[in-house]
């Protein structure tokens, strides 16, 4: 199994931290948020990682030189998360992380070791409860079965929630291609996820039970350097 590492974002709410380097190479306890992502995917065993780079860049590439074997794309626009995954050309299943997430290395091995022992799944996501649901996209689940997503809805359904970790079988990229834009004006995973439900496709979720922070703003960041590794 290979990797994907979505790392193109601006990281505007994290600004002023961000107005000169990319928004995964904020640090959390000594490093930037990315090489704890790319040290917990080489632990579990993947060594093949595809970096999605776009705001700033040249200082992403120039501050991942040390690992040896990490590929990158760019996304010129920030035109989505499908299309940052759609950048990519796995031809076997893959890991997909957002940059932004500060996560347990353990949660990555189970999204991984159940999409393995699983037969015929199109897809899986990381999911995980929040007290605030309503800031996430939210999971409508039947067992494992993801049946629905909803976008940062006003009335939560559950507390359960999308964590930005997927692993996906290479039916993904057909799906990427006749995915349309949203009401953000992107073309979103989320989106391309519902239509692998609406179809048919085997889309399950695994529950992450260790800790996981979207650090998406200052009070994340502090959040997640309080809690340390």
């Amino acid at each position: 199994m290979k990797a994907l590492i979505l790392a193109a974002g601006k990281g505007t709410r994290l600004r002023p931290l961000t107005d000169d380097i990319p928004k995964v190479m904020v640090e959390v306890d000594g490093k930037p948020l990315i090489e704890h992502i790319i040290d917990d995917i080489l632990s579990i065993g993947i060594e093949q990682i595809t970096v999605v780079k776009g705001y700033k860049g040249e200082k992403l590439e120039e501050g991942l030189e040390k690992y040896s074997g990490i590929d990158f794309e760019e996304q010129e626009e920030q035109l989505g998360t499908a299309h940052a995954i759609g950048i990519s050309s796995f031809e076997e299943p893959f890991l997909v992380v957002n940059g932004d997430v500060f996560i347990h290395r353990e949660n990555l091995s189970r999204a991984v070791s159940f999409f393995k022992g699983e037969e015929n799944v199109d897809a899986v996501i990381g999911s995980y409860t929040v007290e605030d649901p309503e800031e996430f996209g939210v999971l409508e689940t039947q067992n494992s079965s993801v049946k629905n997503i909803l976008e940062k809805p006003d009335d939560p359904p559950t507390n359960l929630i999308n964590t930005g970790v997927y692993v996906f079988s290479p039916v993904v990229y057909n799906i990427i291609e006749r995915t349309g834009l949203s009401e953000r004006g992107e073309y979103e995973i989320t989106e391309s996820l519902k239509m692998m439900i609406d179809r048919g496709m085997d889309v399950r979720h695994v529950r992450f039970d260790r800790y996981w922070i979207d650090v998406g703003r200052h009070e994340d960041l502090e959040r997640a350097r309080n809690l340390g590794v």
